[in-house]
């Protein structure tokens, strides 16, 4: 395994070497791989010849690896079109399999060429030589790597052993090129993401709400918590800042999540889906890929309000990025085994916690919708906003029909009650969830959500 380069050392390519040696390693015998003969026998063919040629070709002839690389991305491009011929659940994993060894073996074709270049080690031009290189092979690894689910022996260790160790060369690199620097612009990233003052009217919010949510005082016992979750309609509730159940995560501590800093160090090259607009029922909504670091610096920290506003929303970051899985500890409550019954009809898959990050600037909103799970959400950083409606009064939010039966065509914010009438005799409850707070949602509960500030959560369904 390549040796940690998160230390200070001088630019060098041992740690291409090194990831390259692994992924030699990784593709040594084709016994991991038969199945993507599925594939076709010509698609199947080219992944072979391009990486017998790999093997074999002399780092230091451009020609040769220019023409792999065209190769290797005529493969992943080719898979790309494939799966979408399928609805996502029904891809088969013959091409997801075929994506996720196309996108490693574009990656061991880049660090050929990049062991093969010569500079003197030292230069602070090296680094920016090498910088926007490095980044393009990690934001098509990543790409691969969320499309695909990195099916296969080893694919995704790999992948993000790679991964995890490209984005330490930058950010050592980045940190030796800030320090040669005399101008004090290298401090402007160290911004806290949730330093922001509140306003007077949002610290008065919380005093002024109508129909809030029951605060506990301490954490109650596991029992508790167990019976509580298998009433017939359990109720929501607020675990405070301070009662020990996530006060002790890294996250708020020595890897401080509102910290830009750290996160960018952990992530800033990596891809993620980025959801585009004021809320995913507008139609005007979207999604992208886009580079962590490109999402925090124009959405996080300069918040410019003329944009549409970006939300990192319901997205499992910590199985693309395990390193920010390691600041966070799943509370014991997320592993009772809950009755099921008529509003909690299913455990969750393999029963298995389901982990999902919410980051976004202030304003970001998820409209008024509904899950089928039991859910902890844990404020790391920030505060939000929630409007929670049991699912016993369905009926009063009107639920849209199709594939968002679990989402209201209420517009919380400035509900239409000419169109819908009986949303008049709803009866909610609700809160302004700081940061250090827990939130009990139960199943099938309708629920608003909206940041008040720049905010960062972790919902946890079990």
């Amino acid at each position: 395994m390549p040796a940690s380069i998160s230390q200070e050392m001088p630019i060098c390519h041992s740690t291409f070497q090194e990831l390259y040696d692994k992924l030699v390693q990784l593709f040594h015998t084709n016994e991991g791989r038969k199945d993507l003969e599925y594939c076709g026998v010509s698609i199947y063919s080219l992944f072979e010849s391009t990486l017998k040629a790999t093997l074999v070709c002399q780092g230091d002839s451009e020609i040769d690896l220019t023409e792999l690389l065209s190769k290797a991305k005529a493969l992943t491009d080719y898979c790309d079109e494939a799966i979408l011929l399928y609805h996502f659940k029904e891809v088969p994993d013959h091409w997801r399999r075929m994506l996720m060894d196309s996108g490693l073996l574009n990656v061991m074709i880049q660090l050929k060429g990049l062991i093969s270049i010569r500079t003197a080690s030292e230069a602070p031009t090296d680094f920016e030589k090498l910088e926007p290189k490095v980044q393009s092979m990690m934001s098509e690894l990543d790409i691969c790597l969320v499309v695909s689910g990195a099916p296969g022996p080893d694919r995704r260790s790999t992948a993000l052993l790679v991964l995890d160790e490209l984005q330490a060369w930058l950010t050592a690199g980045r940190r030796r090129v800030k320090e040669r620097q005399e101008a004090p612009s290298a401090k402007r990233l160290k911004v806290d993401v949730g330093e922001r003052q509140k306003t007077e009217k949002e610290e008065g919010a919380a005093g002024r709400l109508k129909y809030p949510i029951e605060r506990l005082t301490e954490a109650p016992s596991f029992e508790w918590f167990l019976a509580h979750c298998n009433q017939e309609i359990p109720t929501p509730f607020i675990l405070p800042k301070g009662c020990g159940i996530i006060d002790e995560w890294p996250a708020f501590k020595h890897h401080p999540w509102k910290s830009t800093e750290y996160l960018l160090s952990v992530a800033a090259d990596r891809v993620v889906p980025v959801e585009i607009g004021s809320q995913y029922t507008d139609a005007d909504w979207s999604q992208k890929m886009m580079r962590f670091s490109d999402f925090v610096q124009e959405h996080i920290v300069k918040q410019e309000k003329d944009g549409p506003p970006a939300y990192l929303a319901q997205h499992d970051v910590f199985y693309q990025i395990p390193r920010l899985e390691r600041d966070i500890i799943i509370p014991d409550y997320c592993y009772i085994e809950a009755e099921l019954n008529d509003s909690y009809v299913q455990r969750t898959p393999q029963q298995e916690v389901l982990k999902n990050a919410w980051f976004g600037p202030k304003g970001t909103v998820s409209p008024l919708h509904q899950d089928p799970y039991h859910n902890l959400l844990c404020q790391v950083v920030g505060s939000k906003y929630l409007k929670l409606i049991s699912h016993q009064q369905t009926p009063l939010v009107y639920p849209r029909e199709g594939l968002m039966t679990n989402t209201s065509q209420i517009d919380v914010e400035h509900p239409d009650v000419e169109k819908f009438p009986a949303y008049k005799e709803v009866h909610y409850l609700e809160c302004i969830l700081q940061e250090g707070e827990v939130l009990y949602i139960p199943p099938k509960w309708w629920h608003f959500v909206k940041s008040l500030e720049t905010s960062f959560s972790v919902s946890l369904w079990f």
